[in-house]
């Protein structure tokens, strides 16, 4: 069956219920598929409306228990398909891939995406904020995981894709027996660079309107009624850590070792067809993959995103941007300090929607624990504490805006407490722009409250054009008081007032003689003062030119002038200082990235320059990549920082390298292997997964931990070789109940 689109996205899409049985055997051979809604494809790159060079033919129906997508995806010649990884969620751009983003509550924010390849593997990841994202940043989560599935088959010069989705692993709203989501989907051709989708989505947006919610086709399903069962997911952990401490003589330094053997629980509910309630007991991340270690050539905290799984699932609810980085609730302020993992008694998650409010509500509770503090010698007690964050928010205006508000609340056993209230708002006026504004409230027992209110809190106004075609501008303001302290968010700097504004003009080429995609020029300027004297101490100003070819070649360059105005010595290393006063320098940036369809893929980046009253030279991040086969794949990631000031005889290097080795030999059966080393931090870290993952929510993994010093004389008594290391056992199954 086909359908004639409108000219608007928003005219609604009726899909066709079925009433036949699939074969679930990945190849698009039942009468289902005869008889399901079938979805035109347009070209949306290298060629944006052109006609597609291939056929597709791709289908969605539904029926009491799933959603399905089917695909026979043709090509002129069956040996150019390409497949690049069979790793869960290890979708990196070297395959022909198949998506599909569901806007399952049709807020024009926050979608779930599922995409496979040839080989059938299962990714799965999640979107938010419209997938506005800062530039060098992905707008999606790929460690969001739920429960669906998908079988391939090539036959012929044919690509045969069958994909399934359980209603109970999907969040809606039902109304008068009609649910509405948006849609969008998407086929790549690696070999020839080419993107197919539904609808044909805009190119304003780059690469980035493919996964826009507010861009997604709106589609219908009358009589769409959502399982709720109950997912209960135990696991037991078992195994031993090691760890290097000085002997009883100070002497020297002996393992100690500490046996592990615990257990735990996982329950998800849907009380209703869209609001979830998480529940976690004796919480345990032992899976997680390790943090890359960075340099950080900045006066400022480092920023790491969330992986852990309990966290993820809607994550943005819990969202309040207050800067560029700066948020209200950073979820790893929760069982985490300064690296160390602090114990989790357990916890309960609330978020959904209900008519036209996103509600959310999260309440956790850590252990005692003593961090040892190895830079100043000493431990610290780090009470049991209790995390609680509630958030409302409303659509208002029009369907893009929202209006709302936050508490997050830190309160230790002892009774010392960190409380934040905001207001926020999300304003899309018109088109592509939108305005976003905050205040943001701190409530601390260590502190007295002072007459002016503005010193406890922060404000912060953004207008925004999201367009990267043709004139687009950015305007931020924010003021951060002297005693605003949000415990569990983040934030760049403190006591601080801020101007940032940024315009570019972008092109975008369709044309099939030209072999440039696009183009952008830009600039943007900084102005920060210190609130205690109004000061002017950072002021940086760039000027940026990139471009993109439709082979897939990337670049971009950047001229960027700072001005820093240090109220304080700012300690690079212990072999580095820059003292107190004014400075002004200048450095250029550049970077490449190849295309993603060749055996060898090269990212990388260069900075030269002033820093201050010295110079910098940095080579990276670069990273190689080499994918051989669909079951191999090799990262090696390098950076090199050095900065020298001639003047006072004082010099900074520092070595960063990364080895990723992921064999997939099977897409249930899987080993990653990781080594990091850093000089900068003298020790480095080695991390080797082992995961079998014959069905989701079943999960065996064999999980190896390792961190070793370097230059060992450098203390004394001389340090051990072996810092630390764990070898552990994980084993979950999920209970499904009620399906």
């Amino acid at each position: 069956m086909s359908f004639a689109m409108g000219k608007e996205n928003d005219e609604l899409f009726k899909i066709q219920r079925t009433s036949e049985v699939l074969e679930f055997d990945g190849v698009c051979n039942e009468a289902l598929w005869d008889n399901a809604t079938l979805l035109p494809m347009q070209m949306f790159i290298p060629n944006h409306g052109d006609k597609t060079t291939e056929i597709s033919e791709i289908f969605i129906t539904f029926d009491d228990q799933y959603i399905y997508f089917g695909g026979r995806l043709h090509y002129s010649n069956g040996a150019t398909i390409k497949a690049s990884t069979k790793k869960r969620d290890g979708i990196d751009g070297g395959s022909d891939n198949f998506g599909i983003l569901l806007d399952t509550f049709n807020d024009n924010e926050n979608a779930l995406c599922f995409e496979t390849n040839p080989t059938g593997m299962r990714s799965d990841f999640s979107m938010a904020n419209d997938a506005q994202v800062n530039i060098g940043t992905l707008p999606f989560n790929r460690n969001w995981n739920t429960f669906w599935d998908v079988k391939t088959a090539i036959m012929g010069d044919i690509l045969h894709i069958e994909m399934k989705i359980p209603l109970s692993s999907l969040r809606f709203q039902e109304k008068d027996g009609r649910v509405i989501m948006g849609m969008s989907v998407w086929r790549t051709i690696i070999s020839k660079q080419e993107w197919h989708v539904f609808p044909l989505v805009t190119n304003d947006f780059g690469m980035l309107g493919v996964w826009k919610p507010s861009q997604a086709q709106k589609i219908e399903f009358v009589g769409l009624k959502r399982s709720n069962p109950v997912y209960v997911t135990p696991y037991v952990l078992t195994g031993i850590e090691q760890k290097s401490e000085l002997n009883e003589s100070n002497s020297g330094y002996k393992m100690v070792n500490d046996p592990k053997l615990t257990a735990g629980l996982d329950l998800k509910y849907a009380l209703t067809s869209n609001l979830t309630m998480d529940l976690t007991l004796n919480t345990d991340f032992a899976q997680v993959e390790v943090d890359d270690q960075v340099v950080n050539l900045t006066r400022f905290s480092l920023f790491f995103p969330e992986k852990r799984q309990f966290f993820l699932e809607r994550s943005s609810i819990f969202t309040i941007k207050t800067g560029y980085l700066d948020q209200l609730f950073y979820s790893r302020r929760i069982g985490i300090y300064e690296d160390d993992i602090v114990p989790i008694y357990g916890g309960a998650r609330l978020n959904g929607r209900a008519g036209k409010w996103d509600l959310g509500f999260m309440d956790m509770q850590t252990a005692d624990h003593n961090y040892y503090n190895s830079d100043e010698d000493y431990v610290e007690k780090i009470e049991s504490t209790n995390f609680g964050v509630l958030r409302a928010r409303r659509q208002v205006f029009n369907e893009r805006s929202y209006a709302g508000g936050m508490v997050t609340s830190k309160i230790d056993i002892n009774g010392n407490y960190n409380i934040n209230t905001a207001m926020d708002l999300i304003y899309n006026p018109f088109k592509n722009d939108y305005i976003t504004a905050n205040y943001t409230h701190t409530f601390d027992s260590d502190l007295s409250y002072s007459n002016n209110f503005l010193n406890h809190g922060k404000f912060y106004f953004n207008w925004k054009n999201r367009s990267n075609v043709g004139l687009n501008y950015d305007l931020k303001l924010s003021r951060a008081g002297q005693y605003y302290d949000p415990q569990m968010g983040f934030e760049l700097m403190e006591d601080y007032s801020r101007a940032f504004a940024s315009v570019g003009y972008g092109w975008v080429y369709s044309q099939p003689d030209i072999k440039m995609l696009s183009q952008e020029i830009g600039m943007w300027v900084w102005l920060n003062k210190r609130n205690y004297d109004m000061v002017t101490d950072i002021f940086k100003s760039s000027l940026s030119y990139s471009l993109s070819m439709k082979n897939g070649y990337r670049a971009r360059f950047a001229l960027m002038q700072s001005y820093d105005n240090l109220d304080e010595i700012f300690e690079l290393s212990d072999d580095v200082f820059f003292e107190t006063g004014e400075y002004n320098y200048t450095n250029i940036e550049a970077s490449i990235q190849t295309p993603t369809n060749k055996l060898f893929g090269l990212k990388a980046q260069v900075t030269a320059g002033q820093y201050f009253d010295g110079t910098i030279v940095t080579f990276g991040p670069a990273e190689l990549t080499m994918r051989p086969s669909s079951s191999v794949k090799f990262g090696l990631n390098y950076q090199y920082s050095q900065v020298d000031v001639n003047e006072r005889n004082q010099h900074y290097k520092a070595h960063i390298a990364r080895l990723k080795t992921d064999f997939t030999f099977t897409t249930k059966l899987s080993l990653l292997m990781f080594f990091q080393y850093s000089s900068d931090e003298k020790f480095g870290i080695n991390n080797i997964r082992f995961r079998y993952n014959p069905k989701e929510g079943n999960d065996l993994y064999l999980v190896y931990n390792g961190e070793y010093n370097s230059h060992l004389n450098r203390e004394l008594p001389e340090l051990p070789r072996s810092e630390a290391n764990s070898i552990l056992l994980k084993y979950t199954y999920t209970f499904i109940w009620g399906k």
